[in-house]
């Protein structure tokens, strides 16, 4: 549902180092993460991951995954004073402050300084996801889901999977497939280069950096971030299984050993608004009906990758803050108010751009909150798709915008999709959890793909209908 949120902002995971930041040159990788955070609940993430070796020469590489990266020229550095300049051959800059800690500020996000010397034992998994066509583009949507992890135990063993998925949605067809792999065997590491030995013989060499300092360490692997992740049911094993794609309150298990896509006739393309608007008015009455409708305010939390997000909304007055907080402190606020806004980091305030609060006051309209009769009556349904046995998706028009809601069998919501007159490419979420919150349903679990990333955030409370006072909506203090 897409009562989310949330920011402008993109914040970063970053730990102290204490690297000496008078110093003129740096010597070794240094990575962070940018997340930036859609206007919406179920609005997406867009995420960036920043893998750089610096070298003392005053030239660095963020190509970690090619064979020359200790030598290869990607950019030049230079520092002066605490202000670190990237310069790229086309002249593009990037600029970092570098902190009194050794990280490398650049200014919503940092960089910190990893270690290539050893492999801290655990499963580190990476996520991705991209998608192409769909709403508004006159083409099929296809999208993808990627997903890798490797598995240390310390004593030299790995174990590693792999795992994909696709999805087509057309104005005649419908349909998907997956599959998964994997292996195991030794590794060791020397100077962040991961040798990985499998059992049947073939070799592979990635580079490996990592957080050694952290209770559950980031890893670098070829430039992509792995994070550390205590899920048992994801972990790799020595041999490939089903496949298990969620969807709601259906599981539909897959055994497929190829990248082939299967699909299926839609027979249903030519059904008319009637059809649609039946299909939401009842998913409108199993996730509240009335009490759904009669939502004026709203105020939840929910937690991404260790930050703390916070996100008030007032329906009437056209009102959505959004907070994001890391390690207790307010880090960003972004507010829209009616037409306009403002957003504020750092104790700097500014105008809501115009395109962010119209992504912001889309919010209103999507996910669960599109599931409001008012706004049903408004909808324009543009065409019903039989996705699968279990899966129907209904796609609209509103107020120039494009959204797809695909419900189950029970006609309840398990994905939702969102295209804005002002973005260039659709979000779509998968919802899971449904929670009876003041007689409203609600999923506490989404899975958000939009650009290069697939992004998972939990939800952790919601009130429905909080009285909200005037000051909750002030400037923090500091501008």
């Amino acid at each position: 549902m897409k009562w989310f949120i949330i920011a402008l902002i993109a914040c970063t995971i970053g730990i102290n180092n204490p690297s000496a930041a008078q110093t003129k040159t740096l010597n070794g990788v240094y990575a962070g993460i940018q997340l930036t955070l859609s206007a919406m609940m179920g609005g997406g993430m867009n995420r960036q991951d920043y893998v750089i070796l610096f070298r003392p020469d005053g030239t660095l590489t963020d190509k970690m995954d090619k064979p020359d990266w200790r030598t290869a020229v990607t950019a030049h550095y230079q520092i002066v004073g605490q202000q670190l300049t990237v310069t790229y051959p086309k002249g593009n800059k990037d600029k970092y402050t570098i902190r009194s800690d050794g990280l490398l500020d650049g200014g919503g996000y940092v960089l910190s300084k990893l270690d290539g010397s050893t492999v801290p034992t655990g499963y580190y998994k990476f996520s991705s996801a991209s998608s192409a066509g769909g709403m508004g583009t006159g083409m099929i949507f296809v999208g993808t889901a990627h997903d890798a992890g490797l598995n240390f135990d310390g004593k030299g063993h790995f174990s590693s999977s792999k795992s994909s998925a696709t999805a087509v949605i057309g104005e005649s067809i419908g349909g998907g497939g997956s599959k998964k792999g994997g292996g195991f065997g030794t590794y060791k590491i020397n100077d962040g280069q991961l040798t990985l030995t499998f059992s049947d013989g073939h070799v592979e060499q990635h580079t490996f950096f990592c957080r050694i300092q952290d209770k559950k360490p980031m890893a670098a692997i070829d430039g992509d971030l792995y994070f550390m992740d205590d899920g048992e049911d994801d972990k790799p094993a020595k041999s490939t299984a089903k496949t298990k794609t969620n969807t709601g309150n259906n599981t539909v298990a897959t055994n497929h050993t190829d990248n082939t896509v299967s699909t299926t006739p839609d027979n249903n393309s030519n059904s008319n608004a009637t059809d649609g608007k039946a299909l939401l008015l009842k998913a409108n009455e199993l996730h509240g009906g009335t009490k759904l409708d009669a939502v004026k305010t709203v105020k939840f939390s929910a937690t991404i990758m260790g930050l703390k997000a916070v996100s008030l909304i007032d329906v009437n007055a056209g009102k959505v803050r959004i907070e994001l907080w890391k390690n207790g402190k307010l880090a960003s606020v972004e507010q829209l108010e009616g037409d306009g806004g403002w957003q504020w980091q750092n104790g700097h305030k500014n105008a809501l751009p115009a395109n962010r609060a119209a992504e912001m006051k889309n919010s209103f309209y999507s996910g669960i909150m599109g599931l409001r009769k008012s706004i049903i009556d408004g909808m324009q349904v543009v065409n019903i798709k039989k996705i699968n046995n279990n899966i129907t998706s209904v796609m609209c028009k509103y107020n120039g915008s494009e959204y797809i809601f695909a419900f189950n069998n029970q006609g309840q919501l398990v994905l939702d999709g969102s295209k804005s007159s002002t973005s260039p490419q659709a979000t779509v979420s998968a919802l899971t959890d449904l929670r009876d919150v003041q007689g409203v349903m609600i999923p506490f679990h989404e899975v958000l793909s939009t650009g290069a990333q697939k992004m998972v955030i939990q939800y952790d409370n919601f009130e429905i209908n909080p009285v909200i006072d005037n000051s909750s909506w002030d400037t923090p203090s500091g501008v």
